[in-house]
Formats: C-alpha cells, sequence, structure tokens
C-alpha cells in the first residue's frame, strides 16, 4: 500500500477521532467509576491530540527514537495530524502499539495518571518537555501526553 492509499484509507478513521466526545472517550476509560470519569474531565483536562498509525512503508521520517527503535512522522507534520510510526524488530513496545493505531489525548495532573491505570507503556519522556504514556482500551493503545 503506497502512501495516498494509506492516507485516503486513514483519513476518515482520523477525522472521527479528531470528532471524537472526549466525554464519551473518559466514559469509555473510566468504566463504571464515575469518579475517575469526573477526574478525567474536570482535573486531567482530558483533551484529543492525534491518531499513530504504525506502517511497514518507508517515509520521510522526522525523528528516529533508537533506544526504542522507532521511526517517527510527527502528527505536526502530517496534513491529516497522523503520527506515523516504524517499528523496527525488537521494538519495546506491545502488540498493540506496534500493530494497531491509538489515539493520544493531553491530560493535565500526568502524574496521577499512573495511579489511576494499570500501564502498558510505562512514562517515558520522549522530548524534555512532554512525558508520555500508554494504556490499552479494548485491544487498542491509549497514549496520556502531558499538556
Amino acid at each position: 500500500m503506497n502512501r495516498r492509499q494509506m492516507l485516503a484509507a486513514t483519513a476518515a478513521f482520523g477525522m472521527g477521532f479528531a470528532l471524537a466526545d472526549v466525554t464519551k472517550a473518559a466514559d469509555a476509560l473510566s468504566g463504571e467509576d464515575p469518579e475517575l470519569k469526573k477526574w478525567l474531565l474536570e482535573e486531567a483536562k482530558m483533551e484529543f491530540n492525534h491518531v499513530g498509525i504504525p506502517t511497514d512503508q518507508d517515509l520521510e521520517w522526522d525523528t528516529y527514537l533508537e533506544a526504542i527503535k522507532v521511526h517517527i512522522m510527527e502528527y505536526e507534520n502530517d496534513p491529516f495530524g497522523i503520527e506515523w510510526m516504524k517499528f523496527e524488530e525488537g521494538a519495546p513496545f506491545p502488540e498493540c502499539i506496534c500493530k494497531r493505531p491509538h489515539v493520544a489525548f493531553k491530560i493535565a495532573n500526568f502524574d496521577e495518571v499512573i495511579k489511576k491505570f494499570k500501564l502498558i507503556v510505562p512514562v517515558s519522556q520522549p522530548r524534555p518537555w512532554m512525558k508520555t504514556c500508554f494504556v490499552e482500551h479494548k485491544g487498542i493503545g491509549i497514549e496520556f501526553i502531558s499538556k
């Protein structure tokens, strides 16, 4: 599949998440816990950030993170706001990150996330101003990014 085909196939997918209701996302992540939902919306101020899609294509990568064996095209540089990722053999990520799209949300009170969710990818700091971690929901990764 070439890049044009990938973009066409994922444009509706990405736009669907961009238009997603954050309240419904918080509801899904909190399960039956109304206090957690309230925390996500009011205190963590959860907001949609981007969709990340793994690919095996060779694209014009913005970043290579050698320690975690992943090439990244930053979502800010993609016309659809998609973070494209190419994982090398041995990348330290679960299959739900390496093989399936993920959805990312910016949150305040980032350090509280590790207390409220089971992390599938531990907290990391890919940039000096940013912390990230992943949880799993229905077989896909959900990335939390510090505001």
